[in-house]
């Protein structure tokens, strides 16, 4: 926080289509937001957003505008949530036209993959 500012880490009310719509729409004005969900779960609450806003505007505006967001979470068992929480939706967003998808599989890849998402200019 001090290196960076208050501004850079944003503790948003569990609205996953209201933070979710803040941070397309962070990307689009330039900056490169990483929304973070607490289980992947809740990312259907906002999959209109990550389909049809950040992953096909780059193609709908004929490469004029890009979404360079990343959506992040646990996924599958990862959380030990429970039978609630514990779908995987990794195959079905990779399925989504403008969407890259990773699955890193130690602290290693983490990094390295969130590091290249954060630098790509598309969700």
């Amino acid at each position: 926080m001090r290196k960076f500012g208050e501004s850079r880490v944003i503790d948003t009310p569990i609205t996953e289509a209201g933070f979710c719509g803040l941070a397309v729409g962070a990307a689009f004005a330039g900056l490169r937001p990483i929304c973070e969900f607490m289980t992947y779960n809740f990312s259907m609450q906002c999959i209109d957003q990550i389909i049809n806003s950040a992953a096909k505007t780059y193609y709908m505006s004929a490469g004029q505008l890009n979404c360079p967001i990343v959506f992040r979470g646990p996924n599958g068992a990862a959380a030990g949530v429970a039978a609630q929480h514990s779908q995987d939706f990794t195959v079905w967003y990779a399925h989504c036209p403008g969407l890259k998808v990773v699955a890193p599989f130690s602290a290693e890849d983490a990094k390295g993959l969130l590091k290249s998402a954060v630098r790509d200019d598309n969700p």
